[in-house]
């Protein structure tokens, strides 16, 4: 039986390992740490960290960067913002032009009902009326 309670947080390494498997002992680690049981956080820096390694480092599609991110928002061990996410990847998916951060700022404003103030004018194209200039 897994163990239920908070057992710590995972930064952007070890989100890494668990999703390319390219360190395979420190792969085995992290898999061998949710095996044990326990929930584990995931702040939202670590995953927009690990997005941002896996488009401009590692030079993966974005649709497959979604996919990456789903499955770990959706993994039952991890306490995670998954309203955020769920907002800000298919944004990301849609608009090339637009950073996750970009996307995350526009969603955060989407889930607070309240205006992103920016001079950044392609986020004001996409953010569909969430982002407006301050001036």
């Amino acid at each position: 039986m897994a163990k239920s309670r908070l057992q710590g947080s995972f930064d952007t390494n070890a989100l890494l390992r668990l999703v390319l498997g390219d360190v395979p002992a420190q792969t085995a680690a992290v898999e061998s740490l949710l095996e044990k049981g326990g929930i584990f956080e995931v702040a939202d820096a670590a995953l927009i960290e690990m997005i941002f390694v896996l488009e401009k480092i590692l030079k993966m599609d974005r649709s497959l960067i979604q996919e990456n991110v789903f499955a770990i928002t959706r993994h039952k061990q991890f306490i995670i913002n998954k309203k955020l996410f769920e907002k800000c990847m298919p944004l990301y998916c849609a608009h090339k032009s637009l950073s996750i951060v970009d996307c995350a700022l526009v969603s955060y404003a989407r889930l607070r009902k309240a205006p992103l103030y920016t001079f950044d004018k392609d986020l004001i194209k996409y953010a569909e009326g969430d982002a407006k200039n301050p001036v």
